[in-house]
């Protein structure tokens, strides 16, 4: 889910990997190309949260949802479920 959200934004944006890397940058955030290309590609787990929101920013996505689909798929889903639910 995260990596196709990721995916779906990098697409409709119309950034090269690289132009995204720069925005990051300018941000203070170090990100390799090679890491965004893994994380679109769901070979890696999803970036920290700053990265995601910022991710979210450059790619005019929807922050919450990223966010949401990053922790869906790193924290233990019955932890994942018990914040769901106490929210």
């Amino acid at each position: 889910m995260y990596s196709k959200i990721l995916k779906r934004g990098i697409t409709k944006k119309g950034l090269s990997l690289t132009q995204i890397c720069f925005q990051l940058a300018k941000r203070d955030i170090m990100l390799d190309r090679g890491v965004l290309s893994k994380l679109q590609n769901g070979k890696v787990p999803p970036a920290k949260d700053n990265v995601n929101i910022a991710l979210a920013e450059i790619l005019g996505i929807d922050k919450n949802e990223l966010r949401l689909a990053a922790a869906r798929e790193t924290i233990d889903p019955d932890l994942y479920e018990l914040i769901k639910t106490a929210g």
